[in-house]
């Protein structure tokens, strides 16, 4: 059975409350119930926000299912409600929906959900979950040229680049500090891993992950890196930063 979210407006995104709240639940329960929703939230919002998109403006209704171990294996993106829709200014001129929708369907697949608690979860231990998003991604924010839509492009290129089909079998976040010539050529290049605040359980500190990551990391040609530039001194110099999991890497 889905779970219905009531949708609450949070900066780019509308996103869902649980709306099933069992009668004997305990004040623990509740709790955590509470934090997951907010939790989720944010895991969402940062998610849509993140999508190196251009122009994205509409209502979507996301259904999620989450296995045993809170990883998706379903993300499926359909029209909303009336209702929903109306909570969208209608002032604002919605994009093509499809692209909206595979947006929406590409970026469900790749985010890090927090733990679902027991109460939400199906007897099998899954939990599925329905939820109207409102996505204002307005030309004036996805516009290339703009630090914000720069940032999530050069994000997504050393997602390809260092995680590519490399397999991992945890769940982290990566940051990338890097030093280049004015060609491009990596002179260093330093990525660390650590634990993501959703799922702190989850993350394994490995050497050997580590230890790729900085090998592709040096062998990179920044030349095709969005937005590259060197600086007076000829060096260019940056930092981006990107979450792993295993239903991230390879192909679904």
């Amino acid at each position: 059975m889905f779970r219905t979210l009531f949708p609450v407006l949070v900066a780019a995104t509308l996103i869902a409350l649980p709306g099933c709240q069992h009668q004997r639940s305990s004040e623990a329960e509740k709790l955590a119930r509470r934090a997951f929703v907010s939790d989720m939230q944010q895991a969402l919002k940062l998610g849509i926000a993140t999508a190196d998109t251009g122009p994205q403006i509409g209502v979507v209704m996301l259904k999620v299912e989450l296995d045993s171990s809170s990883a998706p294996v379903s993300c499926k993106a359909s029209r909303a409600p009336l209702r929903y829709e109306n909570q969208l200014p209608a002032e604002l001129i919605r994009t093509d929906f499809k692209s909206l929708a595979s947006v929406v369907e590409a970026q469900c697949w790749n985010t890090i959900y927090p733990v679902v608690p027991q109460a939400l979860r199906e007897d099998n231990g899954t939990a599925q979950i329905r939820a109207p998003l409102l996505v204002v991604l307005p030309a004036s924010a996805q516009a290339p040229g703009t630090a914000r839509r720069r940032s999530n492009a050069q994000r997504e290129f050393f997602w390809q680049q260092l995680f590519g089909n490399l397999p991992v079998d945890s769940i982290g976040r990566a940051s990338v500090y890097y030093q280049a010539n004015a060609q491009g050529k990596v002179q260093g290049c330093l990525v660390q891993i650590y634990p993501h605040p959703l799922r702190p359980d989850d993350f394994r500190l490995d050497g050997k992950l580590q230890a790729r990551l900085n090998s592709r990391c040096m062998t990179l040609d920044l030349a095709n890196l969005p937005g590259f530039k060197a600086e007076d001194d000829g060096l260019a110099k940056g930092y981006s930063e990107m979450e792993y999991a295993p239903w991230k890497v390879g192909v679904r």
